[in-house]
């Protein structure tokens, strides 16, 4: 498995030269933020730099097929728990439905006390850092202001192999609505209450 991850870096780095290079776009950037917030999660209350970079590709002209890979962190400015992030994921697009795998990586967090510093090491879930999600979503089927995301924790660190659906709809004025759902990670249950999805 360890070989996937380093040619699936090398080929983020090299700005996807293994995807067709007539429709093939190179993406990198950063954003700051005062503060890291990800599905209803505080997981740095300080500021923090967040880094990406990615290579998208369609595979017919009517951009009906297509595949991202990239690479996304973030590194907090502040001091105690700074959710420091090293995220690898790749995206495969048939029309409005796609497929998200990604590989998250928390070294240091206090949320995995047992979780190894080494980046390359996958092991047992108790041993590691990294989280492995599936994800599919669809988003915009039949031209309505539509999406939903289905997401599933399936190995790594999560012991309780979260899940967390997202719904939103928008507006004409642009505002847009949203319903999100999870548990495991998602939800805060009481001290020998069992795990609920909400």
């Amino acid at each position: 498995m360890n070989r996937i991850y380093q040619l699936l870096f090398c080929g983020v780095l090299a700005g996807g030269s293994f995807l067709p290079a007539a429709r093939a776009q190179f993406s990198a950037g950063a954003d700051f933020v005062s503060r890291y917030l990800w599905r209803g999660q505080l997981l740095a209350s300080g500021p923090a730099i967040q880094p990406s970079l990615s290579s998208a590709t369609s595979f017919d002209t009517a951009g009906v097929f297509g595949a991202e890979v990239g690479a996304w962190g973030s590194y907090g400015l502040g001091s105690g728990f700074d959710g420091t992030e090293a995220d690898l994921y790749l995206t495969l697009a048939i029309g409005p439905l796609s497929f998200t795998f990604t590989d998250y990586y928390f070294p240091s967090d206090s949320t995995f006390a047992t979780a190894s510093d080494n980046y390359l090491k996958y092991g047992p879930s108790e041993e590691t850092g990294h989280v492995f999600e599936g994800m599919v979503s669809l988003e915009g089927l039949g031209g309505l202001p539509f999406s939903a995301s289905v997401a599933y924790n399936f190995a790594g660190a999560d012991l309780q192999n979260s899940l967390f659906v997202d719904l939103s709809y928008t507006l004409d004025a642009g505002v847009e609505l949203g319903l999100s759902l999870g548990n495991g990670w998602y939800t805060f249950e009481q001290e020998g209450e069992e795990d609920s999805f909400g």
